[in-house]
């Protein structure tokens, strides 16, 4: 049986960057505002920085595992907690680069989304996380990066980050617990809550009901804490904006009967991991991941540092495992190589229950090529840094030890069966703009041939932004909510 528990003028799916921003803005104004969330609320306190096992189980969806299938498979994790992927992320912080806010204007015709028409909506969210550089000295992999970029007369420099009075200690992926990174669950949804808004925790929303142009709420299972069990719920509302992500965001308004230019353009960055060998220690695993990019290849190749663990850097050595090489852990640190991703992908609600979301990505050949190129750069510049050897993540290759055994991937390429990606940057599965031919949504959010639906999150970015995109997605969230506000006044 299905109850009736709520009814509300705005409903938000999701309370990771983009929903959290719209809920606040929302709540400000006077709006009654609903949040639903399919992830719990944790204490950082007690509940983040449990090791990688726990906070996976706890943080994660599907506990870190979601395959990106193709025929170069990738490794994709994404948050499911109260605050979404913000929890768990590096909090890097890049605004939307010129260039590409050009580019999605000619190819997209997104309206109202000039470098000039974004910037006070970074302003504000900067302020909101206190965005800034570190106030402390560079841990050794930052600094080792930075001597390697130096040796090559490469521009290199410290991304900014969401993580006010960084303590160094290596929680970003577990859940920073001395809540100096700013996830959503201790900046913006609080002030959200205070503002008005209700926030429903353990709801997984299974279908939008539909009624011709309009959705009139949605159908959700919601925990109860009394009977131990989940009831089915509707809940009522008179606009509905789906923030669950790149790849939920999707499936959910595919699974509602949605697919109007939905979940068919599943864009990533595609990631690939090394792991290198100092003379001299590093404790990578002690420190913060490497602040600096290499921008010098932008906007088809970065490079960076990983987050470095025991159990990371098992599984980055593990496709040419030789267990001694563990034996010099505190003198290794991790870096990836990421490519702007030119293949494309699709969404697709699963078959096997609605938390088995399908994600299909086929990586191009200017991806290979890229990967290839940003392999050779990164271990030519690791080397220069002083590193004895530098093992990729490539089935198969050996460990590079010299400037010539890197430069041969300047004009080899790696093979596609080789290679092991990860991602953790995934977007543009409902496009918008004012191309018809292209967008699932209006540029500022409206699902197309609806009157009262909007998507506001990763899935709404037209293209790569070649960037980590959680600056992109609240800057875009903000416009998105003050436009909506100003046309219901």
């Amino acid at each position: 049986m299905t109850e009736r528990a709520v009814r509300t003028q705005v409903l938000i799916i999701g309370s990771g960057a983009g929903g959290s921003v719209t809920a606040l803005e929302f709540a400000r104004a006077g709006v009654d505002v609903t949040i639903l969330e399919e992830g719990k609320r944790h204490d950082r306190t007690t509940d983040y920085a449990l090791g990688t096992t726990e906070s996976m189980k706890r943080l994660y969806r599907r506990r870190g595992m979601m395959p990106i299938v193709g025929r170069v498979p990738m490794g994709y994790v994404e948050g499911r907690c109260v605050g979404g992927s913000t929890e768990i992320n590096s909090g890097f912080w890049h605004r939307t680069p010129r260039e590409v806010l050009v580019r999605w204007r000619a190819q997209f015709d997104l309206e109202g989304a000039s470098v000039e028409d974004l910037a006070p909506h970074f302003d504000w969210c900067e302020e909101q996380l206190s965005v800034g550089l570190s106030d402390r000295p560079w841990a050794k992999s930052t600094e080792i990066f930075a001597r390697g970029a130096d040796a090559m007369g490469w521009a290199s420099k410290e991304v900014p980050r969401a993580a006010t009075n960084c303590q160094n200690s290596n929680a970003c992926a577990t859940g920073c617990a001395t809540g100096a990174k700013q996830g959503m669950s201790i900046s913006l949804l609080p002030k959200a809550e205070a503002a008005g808004a209700r926030l429903i925790t353990g709801a997984h929303v299974k279908l939008l009901v539909k009624s011709g142009d309009r959705i009139t709420g949605v159908l959700a299972e919601l925990d109860d804490p009394e009977s131990g069990t989940r009831r089915m719920v509707r809940i009522d509302a008179e606009h509905v904006f789906v923030c669950a992500g790149p790849t939920e965001t999707p499936a959910l308004l595919r699974r509602s009967g949605i697919k109007f230019h939905v979940g068919d353009t599943l864009l990533v960055h595609p990631m690939l991991k090394v792991v290198a060998r100092f003379p001299e220690r590093i404790d990578a695993y002690d420190n913060v991941l490497p602040l600096l990019q290499v921008r010098e290849f932008w906007p088809e190749v970065s490079m960076g540092g990983a987050f470095f663990t025991p159990g990371h850097a098992a599984l980055s050595l593990s496709d040419n495992w030789a267990p001694k090489r563990l034996q010099h852990l505190r003198n290794m640190a991790g870096y990836y190589v990421a490519v702007r991703g030119r293949g494309r992908g699709q969404v697709r609600p699963g078959v096997l229950g609605d938390d088995s979301t399908v994600l299909r990505y086929e990586l191009a050949d200017e991806d290979v090529v890229n990967l290839s190129d940003g392999l050779a750069r990164l271990s030519e510049l690791l080397l220069a840094a002083g590193a004895e050897e530098v093992f990729p993540s490539v089935q198969g290759l050996p460990s590079i030890k010299t400037e010539r055994d890197a430069v041969r991937w300047l004009d080899d390429r790696i093979p596609r069966s080789a290679l092991s990606l990860t991602t953790v940057h995934a977007f543009s599965t409902c496009p918008i703009g004012e191309r018809v031919d292209r967008c699932a949504a209006d540029s500022f959010g409206k699902m197309a041939r609806f009157s009262n639906l909007y998507v506001n999150d990763a899935s709404m970015l037209p293209d790569s932004p070649g960037v980590n995109p959680q600056g992109s997605v609240m800057a875009f969230a903000r416009r998105n909510a003050l436009h909506f506000l100003d046309a219901q006044s």
